[in-house]
C-alpha cells in the first residue's frame, strides 16, 4: 500500500486529524489502529444496565469551534462542576484553596496565612517551589504535595511545573466561584465517552482497525503493519512517544521518558449518589486519590435508584482481593457507598496515564520532535507530545496537524 500521510493511532485526535483532511478534500491519508475498535483510553464498557469509562473522560469545551463541531456531533449534557475534598476530616469544596476557612484548625490557619503570606520564589523551578510561592505552605504541605505525590508517584521537589498553569486554579478564587479549566464540562446523553469517538469515527473514511505498526524503516519510508507494508511521505503520530520513538530504531530518544501508571476501581451499587461529580483525597488514610462518579455524568450511566464509581489508585501493582475490601471500606467509611449494596466490581490498567513531568521530560521530547521533523513525522495528542492535556486540547491538535500537513504538502 501507498499513502501521502500515514496516521497512527485513532484515539481522538488521529481520528480529529483524518476527519479535518477529508474536510479539506484530502483523502490520500491512511490511518491504523492496533486495537480492534477506534478511541484509545476513550472507551466504555457497558455491565448489567451500567456504561463505565476508561477512567474520567470529560469533554471540556472552552474554544467556539471545538464547543461548536461537539455540540453538532452528538447530544450531550451541559454541567457545573461539583467537585470536594475530603481532608483533615472534612468534606470542602474544591478548589481547595478558596475554602481553606472550613478546614479545621491547626489546618485553616496554617492555610490562611500562607495565601497571605506566601514565599517571594521570583523564578520557581519545581513543582514544590511553584505550590509554595502560588499559595504558601500550608496550602502546599495540606494539599498540593501529598496530592500530586499519590497522583504522580514522585516527590514534587523533584518535577517541574509546565503543566500546572492551566489546570490549577489560581489562589485569587473565591468561595463558590467556578474556576478552572472544568469549572463546567460536557458528556453523551448515551453511550459513555466512548459515543464521542464512535460519531466522530463514523464520519472518516480510511480508518483500519486491528492493524499494529511493528516497525518503521525511515530510509524509505516504510512503516511494516500487521496488514503488511505501507509506504508514506508523511507521517503523523498520536501513539505514546516512547513506542512511536522504538517502531523506528530510536528508543535512545525514549529512555528519559517515563510515566505514571495508574489502577482503576470501578463499583457499582444498589443506591444513588449525587453528592458531587469527583473527590479529591490527599490525605494517607485514602488508599486512593480521586473518585469519580460516572452516574453524575449521565443518568444513562446507571439504572434507576444506582450509582457507579471509578476509584482511581496509583502505581502498577497487581491489585488483591484484601487491597479491594480495603478499598471499599474507605469508601464506605466516608459516606460515598454502602458494602452491603455493592453489585459488582472490576478493575482497569492504565500504564501511560500521566507523562511524568520530571525534569528529563522536556529536553527529551524537544529533542525528539526535532528528530522526528527531520524524517517527515508529526506528533500531536496528549501521548503523541507526551503531555498533561485533556480531550479539546487534542481534537484542536488534530486539527492543527491536519492544517500543517495539508501546508506541507501543496
Amino acid at each position: 500500500m501507498k499513502t501521502k500521510v500515514l496516521i497512527i493511532g485513532a484515539g481522538l485526535t488521529g481520528l480529529s486529524a483524518a476527519y479535518h483532511l477529508e474536510q479539506a478534500g484530502f483523502y490520500d491519508y491512511l490511518l491504523l489502529e492496533a486495537a480492534p475498535t477506534p478511541g484509545g483510553l476513550c472507551k466504555s464498557t457497558e455491565r448489567q444496565g451500567f456504561t463505565f469509562d476508561k477512567s474520567g473522560h470529560l469533554l471540556h469545551l472552552r474554544d467556539p469551534y471545538a464547543l461548536d463541531f461537539f455540540r453538532r456531533l452528538l447530544p450531550l449534557h451541559r454541567l457545573e462542576r461539583n467537585a470536594v475534598v475530603y481532608t483533615q476530616g472534612v468534606q470542602i469544596p474544591f478548589p481547595f484553596q478558596a475554602h481553606t476557612h472550613l478546614l479545621p484548625q491547626p489546618a485553616r490557619g496554617v492555610c490562611q496565612s500562607g495565601l497571605k503570606n506566601p514565599p517571594a520564589i521570583k523564578h520557581p523551578k519545581t513543582l514544590q517551589e511553584w505550590g509554595l510561592a502560588a499559595f504558601g505552605p500550608g496550602v502546599y504541605q495540606y494539599f498540593l504535595k501529598p496530592y500530586n505525590t499519590k497522583l504522580w508517584g514522585a516527590d514534587p521537589a523533584n518535577m517541574t511545573a509546565e503543566w500546572c498553569g492551566a489546570f490549577i486554579p489560581p489562589a485569587q478564587a473565591k468561595s463558590g466561584q467556578k474556576l478552572g479549566y472544568n469549572a463546567h464540562f460536557y458528556y453523551p446523553v448515551k453511550g459513555g465517552a466512548e459515543a464521542v469517538i464512535r460519531a466522530l469515527a463514523a464520519r472518516v473514511k480510511h480508518l483500519q482497525t486491528n492493524t499494529a505498526v511493528h516497525t518503521i524503516h525511515w530510509p524509505l519510508k516504510t512503516a511494516h503493519t500487521a496488514r503488511g507494508p505501507v509506504a508514506f511521505e508523511r507521517v503523523l503520530s498520536t501513539a505514546p512517544l516512547p513506542d512511536f520513538l522504538r517502531l523506528g530504531g530510536l528508543g535512545a530518544l525514549a529512555k528519559p521518558l517515563t510515566a505514571a501508571p495508574i489502577r482503576v476501581l470501578n463499583v457499582a451499587v444498589k443506591h444513588p449518589f449525587n453528592r458531587f461529580h469527583w473527590a479529591y483525597f490527599p490525605d494517607e488514610d485514602a488508599p486512593f486519590y480521586r473518585v469519580g462518579v460516572q452516574s453524575a455524568f449521565s443518568p444513562a450511566n446507571a439504572p434507576e435508584g444506582c450509582a457507579s464509581f471509578y476509584v482511581e489508585l496509583p502505581g502498577n501493582t497487581r491489585p488483591s482481593p484484601q487491597e479491594e475490601t480495603h478499598i471499599l471500606s474507605a469508601l464506605a467509611q466516608k459516606g460515598i457507598i454502602k458494602k452491603e449494596a455493592v453489585l459488582f466490581t472490576f478493575w482497569q490498567y492504565l500504564p501511560h496515564a500521566y507523562a511524568l513531568y520530571d525534569f528529563a521530560r522536556t529536553p527529551a521530547v524537544q529533542q525528539a520532535v526535532r528528530r522526528l521533523e527531520g524524517l517527515g513525522a508529526l506528533l500531536a495528542g496528549r501521548y503523541g507530545l507526551w503531555e498533561y492535556s485533556f480531550m479539546e486540547r487534542g481534537f484542536l491538535q488534530g486539527r492543527q496537524a491536519a492544517l500543517d500537513l495539508l501546508k506541507d504538502l501543496a
